[in-house]
């Protein structure tokens, strides 16, 4: 099992149903040729007593609510795409054969892990609504002979049994070959094969030489390996343009599905994604979503994007749309010994995610202590993977009154007598009976920002002791010490 072929029948069909949410279900048949002499050349399960070569009309006269579609080229390269990205699961070394088809250069892989690998894949492009077959043998021919006959998987353990069995036209005969052919009682790859390849070129000439090693399985050209994707985006223009979410979310999981599949076949993750429409009025509208965890999932994605889009009203219709995704390295630790891990880590992220899509990036995360005299100085980080195990109690526990502060701080008006507080009024009225003050803190005074704040330490007459601060004239209560 050196070379593996993945190939997907009916391809150009799939790629149009893939392309069109109206399409799912419904009889389809896809037409090649001009006017009235347009005939069938694909059709789905559907269409019942459709048969290639029909013409458009008589196709639809036979099969009553028939859909009639020409090939669609961009949807065709965006299917390809996704199956050569997909196809990298199996192997680095991936060449893009033929529209449908792609062979997979297995020397050196473990047969073991590659067969179920090629299992696991078949899955994978039936769920992207790409439904293959995938042959392995020692040639990329023999592996292509293979992928006809798979269903869906099919290695070559024997190359004489499984060529015995297979019609000539396998070989791609010329007319006149068949016919001599025939004319010998041949009519399988295998009986062909049994004759000595010299005597079939004596009677056939350079032809039939080559004829002899297609049939054989032989394949001397060398594969046009692709490279992995590089960068990671997709956009897709919408004739006419949509003014709801339905058709919008149908072809953004198309496109992120084949995105994600690329940065999977690169060995890569997304940590960003940027979704820019343009409207009608030929206006943008851009936003950006990091997500909490790197990752290539798509599914988590679409909940990511459809959370913020729910909430978006739009002045003009979708006239097209940009997906990027920002690649990242996966994420590679070790959790300590007496570390607690997430329950659900999976759920964890993704609401992460979906709040931020609702409230925005800069206000989701968990607050850090800036190193600054400021008051309140915090910042917001990406949340730890892992809990750390609580820090021991100090040993010598604070003294005196323990503030507990309000959140957010409450506005008040204080009198004052010869600059200190006598009394207060507001979110909260009494009498000052007792101060300690002021304290004064400033800071980043050589920078834009700079601030200074007063403090004072009350006692009113009703016995609460509370913390006021003064900023820029205005009085604030910072919280109660018990």
């Amino acid at each position: 099992m050196n070379f593996a072929v993945i190939w997907i029948p009916n391809f150009s069909l799939l790629a149009v149903q893939r392309s069109e949410p109206s399409l799912s279900g419904r009889p389809v048949a896809l037409l090649a040729g001009e006017g009235r002499k347009a005939v069938v050349v694909e059709f789905s399960p559907e269409a019942a007593n459709v048969t290639a070569g029909l013409a458009g009309p008589l196709a639809s006269a036979r099969c009553p609510g028939l859909q009639l579609r020409e090939r669609d080229l961009a949807a065709e390269d965006e299917a390809q795409r996704l199956l050569v990205a997909a196809a990298f699961a199996l192997s680095p070394r991936v060449e893009s054969t033929a529209p449908g088809s792609c062979t997979v250069d297995l020397q050196g892989a473990d047969p073991v892990n590659t067969e179920a690998a090629m299992q696991a894949l078949v899955l994978t492009l039936h769920s992207l609504s790409l439904p293959a077959r995938i042959g392995a043998g020692e040639t990329p021919l023999l592996a292509r002979y293979a992928a006809r006959r798979a269903e869906p998987v099919l290695v070559i353990r024997s190359r004489a049994a499984f060529l015995s069995s297979l019609p000539l036209d396998f070989a791609a005969p010329m007319p006149a070959q068949a016919a001599i052919l025939r004319g010998w009682g041949i009519a399988t790859l295998g009986q062909l094969t049994a004759l000595a390849k010299g005597q079939v070129g004596e009677r056939l000439g350079p032809e039939g030489v080559q004829l002899w090693e297609r049939a054989n399985g032989d394949s001397p050209s060398v594969l046009c390996l692709a490279e992995p994707a590089r960068s990671f985006f997709a956009s897709w223009n919408y004739e006419p343009p949509v003014e709801s979410i339905e058709p919008l979310m149908f072809k953004l999981r198309r496109y992120a599905e084949r995105v994600a599949a690329e940065l999977r076949g690169a060995g890569l993750v997304a940590e960003k994604l940027t979704l820019a429409l343009t409207l009608e009025d030929e206006t943008d509208f851009c936003r950006d979503y990091r997500l909490p965890e790197p990752g290539a999932d798509v599914d988590s994605w679409l909940r990511v994007l459809q959370t913020h889009l729910d909430t978006v009203r739009l002045e003009e219709r979708v006239a097209s749309v940009r997906l990027v995704a920002t690649p990242a390295r996966p994420q590679a630790r070790q959790d300590g010994l007496f570390d607690t891990g997430l329950t659900d880590p999976h759920s964890f992220w993704e609401n992460l995610a979906r709040l931020a899509a609702l409230v925005g990036d800069d206000r989701v995360g968990t607050p850090v202590h800036v190193d600054s005299h400021a008051p309140d100085a915090f910042r917001l980080e990406r949340p730890a993977v892992t809990v750390l195990p609580p820090e021991p109690d100090p040993v010598h526990p604070p003294r005196g009154g323990v503030l507990h502060r309000f959140c957010p701080a409450w506005p008040v008006q204080v009198f004052c007598t010869d600059q200190t507080p006598a009394a207060i009024s507001g979110a909260l009225q009494g009498e000052v009976c007792a101060k300690i003050g002021p304290h004064y803190f400033k800071g980043d005074w050589w920078k834009p920002g700079a601030w200074a704040v007063e403090t004072w330490q009350v006692e009113l007459t009703d016995g609460g002791v509370y913390q006021l601060s003064k900023i820029e004239n205005a009085w604030w209560i910072e919280g109660t010490f018990d």
